[in-house]
């Protein structure tokens, strides 16, 4: 029974931490062309894209931009028609500097939500032993620098530190006469440490063309968590010494690195009037999932490893903008994504699918020094799987509309 016990709490600790997907809504203007933006790099997003595109900033620019994201999950099992998600709205936010500070070196900073996750069910739901309530949150901050090589050509790169907090309960099923099953609460924090860099070069720039091409690489980080508490409610006296009212933990999650390579093809209508083609290619390194661990400080409840066996992840991304009049931009795209996690390996709170994603956006340049963006995504998936290890199977819905926005001002 004691196996048992910890088995169950073990497999919902650790898809707390499946939660931690990418935010992929880094930059309006990008998003709005399917999120393809490290061979187009043009403009302060760039510290993140591509460190290397810094070099195409003039004078000092900031921009500061958030996203809205509106979720709406429901599954089906063999025991109930219909379940939905209780989860909260997301808002996440991105701000990047960037400036020119020689003729040659440039440098900027980002600071923003590059992954995160929250799901909530009823606490009676039919899940409930695996999660009820659950939310990861990270803040990334990155002072970069650039430099151009010559003309048609420049490299960056950047110092990343990530903060990262969590906080999952589930229910614990230790029925006795007083109740029919405890709570389990987890909570943490933690830092991690990474790069970002980024090569940049044009091809070909002339009255008719512009032709550029991009490469960036953001390295994976190890979000080390060394003083997590895990508090156990509703407990039956025989099992506290398993289930204690506190104890600490360590434990430790590895955000994948992101290999990205694209291009932009523009061509100029007129001197005011152009449009330009993007696109890039993404390869998460997912596979550095594999297995979560947890080492809890009380002697009687055992330390956990499960296996996650995420994969690595290709992801296609590709847009359209129309310039008019250097003042009103015009975008549409999308991407396709393909989900990292495995049949056998899909819990609820992070019913990741396959699945192509359309984006449309809007632009706006208010005289020289000030600019608008806007883009809107809308997700839409289906997947039928099972968590093995909780012996959990469900067809999943997935939706979730994203508008994101920002502004820039340049000095």
């Amino acid at each position: 029974m004691k196996k048992l016990y910890s088995l169950l709490l073990i497999a919902g600790s650790a898809t707390a931490f499946a939660g931690g997907f990418q935010l992929n809504v880094q930059s309006a203007r990008g998003l709005g062309m399917g999120g393809a933006y490290t061979g187009f790099s043009w403009g302060t997003e760039s510290v993140f894209f591509n460190p290397g595109g810094m070099t195409n900033l003039k004078g000092h620019n900031f921009t500061l931009g958030g996203s809205l994201i509106m979720p709406l999950v429901s599954l089906q099992t063999p025991v109930t028609d219909n379940i939905n998600q209780t989860s909260p709205n997301a808002t996440p936010i991105h701000f990047y500097y960037g400036g020119q500070i020689t003729d040659k070196i440039y440098a900027g900073l980002g600071i923003n939500n590059q992954f995160g996750s929250s799901s909530s069910f009823d606490d009676t739901w039919e899940g409930r032993f695996i999660v009820q309530n659950i939310s990861l949150k990270t803040f990334s901050f990155q002072p970069t620098v650039a430099y151009k090589i010559h003309d048609y050509i420049s490299v960056g790169a950047g110092f990343v530190l990530t903060t990262g907090s969590f906080a999952y309960e589930k229910a614990v099923p230790v029925g006795s006469a007083d109740t029919d099953y405890g709570k389990a609460k987890l909570s943490g924090s933690g830092i991690s440490y990474g790069f970002n860099a980024g090569l940049f070069s044009t091809l070909l720039d002339n009255d008719h063309y512009r032709i550029t091409v991009g490469a960036s690489y953001r390295s994976g980080q190890k979000l080390k968590l060394e003083d997590g508490v895990a508090e156990f409610s509703d407990i039956p006296v025989s099992l506290q010494g398993t289930f204690p009212a506190s104890t600490s933990f360590t434990g430790e999650l590895n955000l994948p690195s992101v290999i990205t390579a694209g291009f932009s093809a523009q061509y100029k209508i007129n001197d005011k009037n152009s449009i330009t083609l993007v696109y890039d290619f993404n390869y998460t390194g997912w596979s550095s999932y594999d297995t979560l661990a947890f080492d809890f400080a009380n002697a009687d409840t055992p330390d956990s490893k499960t296996t996650k066996a995420w994969e690595n992840s290709p992801t296609h991304r590709f847009g359209i903008e129309y310039s008019l009049n250097e003042m009103f931009y015009f975008r549409a795209g999308g991407y396709y994504d393909v989900t990292p996690v495995q049949d056998g390996f899909v819990s609820p709170e992070l019913p990741d699918a396959t699945q192509f994603v359309p984006t449309v956006g809007f632009g706006m340049q208010i005289g020289e020094n000030i600019g608008f963006d806007l883009a809107w995504i809308h997700q839409d998936a289906e997947r039928e799987s099972d968590l093995t290890d909780a012996g959990f199977t469900a067809k999943y819905h997935r939706v979730a509309d994203v508008l994101t926005a920002s502004l820039t001002i340049k000095f």
